[in-house]
């Protein structure tokens, strides 16, 4: 009976479907770790080499502007994260990867990803979807900023993040959302107040 597939080559085969050698030579180059909280999974300055898939836990990859911690974006449960520019070019990174909880992390990297979707176009057309839906994801992000008030990006980080407004620090939303902590209190406290009219369902 065949071995059951590591959370992130299972992932990748739902982005483009693997066959058995494909799937099983991805899974030989994937390493599980368990990361505890507060650990860095990329230095800013360092050069990136591998993509990672948080199976369990929380992770955020952030920078730095004018001395000030910025959160990027988050990977929650079931979700991928990578300082992506870095990792296509080698270059050292921008921005750094810090697991926020302790978690259970899967990583590959990119030098085998390349070389697995060389010999394989199904790894390489799953490497390409998840690169798509990434650039997707970061163009729905600058939009988010640029049109949307911070009410409404605090109900997208609410749906795209389902709770991490329980796990994560503050701080750390806040600076997600483009705002103080005290603005992002007073948009938690509107929405409990807006969840506490709303009449329950029987």
């Amino acid at each position: 009976m065949p071995q059951p597939l590591s959370p992130l080559t299972a992932t990748l085969h739902q982005f483009s479907p693997l066959p058995a050698a494909a799937a099983t030579a991805l899974d030989q180059c994937v390493a599980r770790r368990e990361v505890a909280r507060n650990a860095a999974l990329l230095a800013v300055g360092e050069v990136s080499r591998h993509l990672y898939f948080v199976h369990t836990g929380l992770a955020r990859v952030f920078y730095f502007h004018e001395a000030v911690d910025v959160t990027d974006y988050f990977a929650i449960d079931q979700q991928f994260i990578g300082a992506v520019a870095s990792l296509f070019t080698g270059t050292p990174s921008h921005k750094g990867i810090q697991v926020l909880e302790d978690s259970v992390v899967y990583a590959i990297a990119y030098a085998d990803l390349e070389r697995l979707g060389a010999q394989f176009h199904e790894v390489e057309r799953a490497g390409r979807l998840l690169a798509t839906f990434g650039m997707l994801e970061g163009q729905q992000r600058i939009e988010s900023i640029r049109f949307h008030d911070a009410a409404r990006r605090y109900q997208e980080l609410g749906d795209k993040y389902p709770g991490l407004l329980n796990r994560c620090p503050l701080k750390h939303i806040a600076s997600y959302l483009g705002i103080t902590q005290v603005s992002l209190s007073r948009l938690r406290a509107a929405a409990a107040a807006t969840q506490a009219a709303t009449p329950k369902r029987s």
